[in-house]
């Protein structure tokens, strides 16, 4: 039975302004949440097959309608418990999300309520030693901490998405571009490291990578007072930007570039999970150049090239 959740109501239609809605659930006893635009629906648990030889964190297959979508165990991917990530209410969720084109199903203990905040009350998660927990930023709501949830991650860390053999099986043709400075914006860093890796071994030697957009916009800003609009594209060729990211978001900072009077012109893709019909015009709203949809690597050097005009 699917709770009462509605994507429809207060649904975000304007780009560049920012703001994100988030859906706070609860994983044992701690609070994490994802962008609304991700979550397809949200259902009690029903049957589930287990399927063996599989992840440890994979409970199985659930059918949902005429669909069969693989389940993951949140709480025991997050915490490798197998007994804390049981419940015996049996009253857990299924909170069904769509990124990356494909579908996955989690395990959750609860869903709470949709809160529609501004990426700028989001901070970056900060970098701690050995550690690199599958979160890309966090943000107090109500007073409690809650965590934003990286899925790309962990759908890769399940071997579900293969986003790591997406880029290892790349036959983009190596052309040395040494002399094209790459600026990018991306708050994952398993995506962020994988975009390097691509781009490197495409040619691209001149790079630059930012967690959020308003660093990214920071250091635009900074050239763009050494430049003039004859000379930017030689400090920089082209932005590519992720949409979700804590501060700015992808839309924001392309709105940014194309105000200004220095970097309007410059090329922006958009490489995102979330590359849909509804981000397509959103991207049009604030000028974006292109999008290509995350794990498209190739495609994305392609845009890239196509986009600083090397054949």
């Amino acid at each position: 039975m699917a709770t009462a959740v509605s994507k429809e109501a207060g649904i975000l239609l304007e780009a560049g302004t920012n703001e994100a809605e988030i859906l706070v659930f609860q994983v044992g006893d701690q609070n994490f949440g994802v962008n609304v635009a991700k979550v397809k629906e949200v259902l009690e648990i029903g049957e589930v097959t287990s399927i063996p030889h599989g992840h440890p964190a994979i409970e199985g297959l659930a059918q949902i309608r005429n669909e069969v979508v693989t389940l993951v165990n949140l709480a025991r991917f997050l915490y490798g418990d197998e007994e804390f990530s049981r419940t015996s209410s049996g009253k857990d969720y299924l909170l069904l999300l769509e990124f990356n084109s494909q579908q996955l199903a989690f395990r959750v203990q609860s869903i709470q309520r949709i809160y529609r905040v501004s990426w700028a009350s989001t901070k970056p998660l900060p970098e701690v030693t050995g550690m690199n927990p599958p979160v890309t930023s966090i943000i107090l709501l109500d007073g409690r901490l809650i965590q934003i949830l990286d899925f790309e991650s962990i759908g890769n860390g399940i071997g579900h998405f293969g986003l790591a053999e997406s880029n290892q099986q790349s036959h983009v043709e190596h052309i040395s571009a040494a002399n094209c400075p790459i600026i990018f914006a991306e708050d994952s860093r398993m995506i962020s490291e994988m975009i390097q890796d691509s781009l490197y071994a495409a040619g691209f030697s001149n790079l630059r990578g930012f967690t959020d957009g308003e660093d990214a916009l920071h250091y635009l800003r900074q050239l763009a007072t050494q430049h003039d609009t004859s000379t930017i594209r030689s400090a920089v060729s082209v932005v590519v930007t992720d949409v979700e990211m804590p501060r700015m978001d992808g839309f924001s900072l392309a709105k940014q570039i194309r105000s200004h009077q220095v970097l309007a012109e410059l090329p922006i893709v958009i490489f995102s999970s979330l590359v849909s019909r509804d981000n397509e015009k959103k991207g049009k709203q604030v000028g974006v150049s292109c999008q290509v949809a995350k794990p498209r690597y190739d495609e994305l050097v392609v845009k890239i090239r196509e986009a600083a005009g090397i054949c």
